[in-house]
């Protein structure tokens, strides 16, 4: 009986550790930056009575924040092991505990950040077919140019910032990273087109671009600066909005016009 009962206790993870692998590689290679970030600060917390009394050095001296900030760091490190842990049964949950831990180990932590939003985006949408680029109909893709501008201008101003010496700098440099990583991913990528009466839609800013029937997608609002759809297709169910200001043609109003006008309203 005690061996049915772990055999019981362990077999709902079977399907989380096969899914292990569809975390994006980025996750692990931020996950161990923030291991070695974590690991270097604690290594200079408990040197840094050592080398107070074999160097006779003040406390001034050293900066002591080095010996306390590894707590905050430990528990973020361990956060983001949860959130990685929870991220394909409960992935709201577990994208929140991976925002709020970043948070604490700014900026190097965007790294392990980017790499969660690919995995978690993927994991929402795993069941809807990928567009692989053929001929659409209608296609208006994302403004990447934008995102690249901002990203270059944020780094350049966080960069001045810590050369200040101010700690905020680190911030907005690592605000600057994200632009220009969003810049990369939605470079000619389609927001949303039509082809042969399916949609063509990219969901999120960290998402693959998928092709979904058009009977599966309901237009839930849409005003002069967005619209939002719902989509419920092959085990997929999320909504989405969209911000017009991200389309990259300036008269995408008739094109835009022309594909909602196909979507169901929600009622």
């Amino acid at each position: 009986m005690y061996i049915i009962s772990h055999v019981k206790l362990f077999y709902p993870l079977e399907g989380v550790i096969l899914k292990i692998k569809e975390i994006n590689i980025i996750t692990w290679v931020g996950l161990l930056i923030n291991i070695i970030l974590f690991g270097f600060f604690w290594f200079l917390s408990f040197y840094y009575e050592i080398m107070i009394n074999e160097l006779y050095l003040s406390e001034h001296q050293l900066p002591r924040i080095f010996s306390v900030i590894y707590i905050p760091f430990g528990i973020a490190v361990a956060v983001q092991f949860i959130s990685l842990m929870i991220l394909f049964k409960f992935p709201k949950s577990g994208r929140a505990l991976a925002v709020i831990s970043s948070m604490v180990m700014l900026p190097l932590s965007l790294v392990f950040l980017i790499g969660y939003m690919f995995s978690y985006e993927k994991h929402c949408s795993e069941n809807l077919a990928v567009y692989n680029k053929q001929p659409a109909d209608i296609g208006l893709i994302f403004k990447s140019s934008s995102a690249l501008m901002q990203g270059v201008l944020f780094i350049a101003l966080g960069l001045f910032v810590i050369f200040l010496g101010l700690g905020a700098g680190g911030l907005v440099a690592g605000v600057g990273v994200l632009s220009l990583c969003h810049s990369f991913h939605l470079k000619n990528r389609t927001m949303i087109g039509m082809m042969q009466g399916n949609l063509i839609l990219t969901p999120g800013i960290y998402s693959d671009t998928y092709i979904i029937p058009l009977a599966d997608v309901t237009l839930i609002k849409e005003d002069d600066r967005l619209f939002k759809l719902h989509i419920r297709s092959a085990g997929v169910d999320r909504k989405c909005t969209f911000r017009k200001g991200m389309i990259e043609s300036e008269k995408y109003q008739e094109p835009l016009k022309e594909i909602l006008s196909k979507i169901a309203r929600q009622e």
